[in-house]
């Protein structure tokens, strides 16, 4: 079932009560997990932060899709994320997927489009931090349902989330992927694009701007070269957006950002149109981390920035 933001609350699982630790004159605020609609709902103050879509869903069948965030809500309860877009029906909201899944030589299916491959929750723990975070662990297992009926990836990933003041707030994604048997292998969409991986699909003005620690970047059909973030803002650098931060030093055969203007979700890219092969012993590890703000400058994006690669455990 998809969130319905008008639902009634099925289970309250924890709340609590903490201080803003990075803001002294902050008020006190309550976090707290709902079961919801096939998801799991966070929610600050009582007031909607992001849905994590646990059970599968569909577009009238098509494109059925699960393990990924949406909606995520802004500081002032707008929604910016889109799932089932009408111009491309199988992005949905955050989500981490490729094109290609292969069992040595056997083509599985394309995960991106939710084709051959269904995504099973098999644990979900959801825990309130003291230091103004929230967590959800999750256990998920990427099966194949058309050409190999079998259990291909096990994901480990790790979601949390923290306020930054008042008028911000950060998802931290931590996601372990290990074959459950041999010979698989993931790869990007299969032209010069490459793109495939973690992949924002956010709401855009008419003017969005795109910034990096350097100043605007242009978006491009082909990967672009820009920094370690991207901030994607209504227009201006120190507008309401969207910043996407990731480690592209540690991503395999790393290609470089997707941006698109419109249309499309947005995406550190690796690792390329060339299948990546995924070992059991050395599981594939990477992380992301969104800022979700009203406005925020270029330093305190590089502060945030410096504060998400010291909390890596590699």
């Amino acid at each position: 079932m998809k969130y319905q933001p008008i639902a009634p609350v099925v289970l309250l699982l924890f709340s609590a009560i903490f201080l803003f630790a990075e803001t002294p004159t902050a008020k006190a605020q309550i976090l707290s997990f709902e079961e919801r609609d096939g998801g799991l709902l966070l929610l600050s103050d009582g007031k909607p932060r992001l849905f994590y879509q646990m059970e599968t869903i569909s577009e009238n069948g098509q494109y059925p899709r699960a393990n990924y965030l949406h909606p995520v809500f802004d500081t002032k309860g707008e929604i910016v994320t889109e799932d089932f877009p009408k111009d491309h029906l199988h992005h949905r909201g955050i989500f981490w997927t490729w094109h290609q899944l292969w069992v040595d030589d056997l083509r599985i299916g394309d995960p991106w489009i939710s084709e051959g491959v269904e995504w099973e929750v098999k644990k979900s723990k959801t825990k309130i931090h003291p230091n103004n975070s929230a967590t959800i662990e999750l256990k998920v297992i990427w099966k194949g349902n058309k050409v190999l009926k079998k259990n291909i990836i096990e994901e480990n990933t790790i979601i949390t989330f923290q306020s930054i003041g008042s008028q911000a707030y950060k998802i931290t994604f931590d996601i372990t992927l290990k074959p459950l048997t041999s010979g698989v292998r993931i790869g990007g969409s299969e032209d010069a694009k490459g793109y495939g991986g973690f992949s924002p699909r956010i709401k855009l003005s008419e003017n969005a701007g795109f910034f990096d620690e350097n100043g605007p970047v242009t978006p491009d059909n082909l990967p672009v070269a820009a920094g370690d973030w991207i901030n994607i803002t209504k227009n201006g650098p120190d507008d309401a957006g969207v910043v996407i931060m990731g480690e592209p030093d540690k991503l395999p055969s790393y290609q470089g950002w997707i941006l698109r203007k419109r249309n499309s979700m947005q995406n550190m890219a690796f690792p390329g149109q060339e299948p990546l092969l995924l070992d059991k012993k050395e599981p594939l590890h990477f992380r992301n981390q969104l800022i979700i703000h009203q406005g925020m400058t270029t330093q305190e994006i590089i502060n945030q920035y410096r504060i998400f690669r010291n909390q890596a455990n590699y």
